[in-house]
């Protein structure tokens, strides 16, 4: 069944209601569409999920605003928004990779260590002893130990979305921690 045939309304209402059923069939029938805007910004692969998880959390915040009409619709005016800002985000503190920085760049799996990285490694470790245990553990996992977010969310009995929304809740406490600490950052 199409966007155009399915009935968006009675599942917008069960949402709104808490229904979590509704709530895990809204988010597995909008990822297609979500996530194809949100190549189309040309976001860089690793932050997709993130920017889909924001979609997701910004829809579900603000579902009781949906006055009618075409739901895809309204979801793709939040889809843009949520890319807007982090297109926004990036022209005021853009990301390098190596292969922007041409023949500067260190060679690939070259051991680089600056003292500033040990700072680094310290100010991570004191952030992560602030956050619930739970979120620590998941960041360490997937971001230190580089696990799978998949393979993590099994292994705690997590559906993958779960995970996945877990896991971008934990970055952004992360985040909210570190710029508490360097607010002028």
């Amino acid at each position: 069944m199409s966007d155009a045939e399915f009935d968006w309304s009675e599942l917008v209402q069960r949402a709104r209601c808490r229904d979590a059923a509704a709530e895990r069939l809204l988010v597995e029938r909008l990822y297609p569409r979500i996530a194809g805007l949100v190549r189309t910004w040309k976001a860089r692969r690793e932050t997709v999920e993130d920017l889909v998880q924001e979609v997701y959390l910004r829809l579900f915040s603000r579902l009781d605003q949906y006055r009618g009409g075409s739901f895809p619709a309204w979801v793709d005016v939040i889809t843009r928004r949520v890319c807007y800002d982090a297109l926004r985000k990036r022209r005021v503190r853009p990301e390098w990779t190596f292969a922007e920085l041409g023949e500067d760049a260190p060679a690939e799996g070259a051991a680089v260590l600056d003292p500033a990285d040990v700072d680094a490694a310290q100010i991570v470790a004191e952030l992560l002893a602030r956050l619930p245990p739970t979120q620590a553990w998941l960041l360490r996992e997937v971001e230190l130990a580089e696990r799978a977010i998949g393979d993590v969310a099994k292994e705690m009995g997590w559906t993958a979305v779960g995970g996945r929304l877990r896991l971008f809740r934990a970055r952004q406490a992360l985040k909210k921690l570190y710029h508490e600490q360097n607010p002028h950052e």
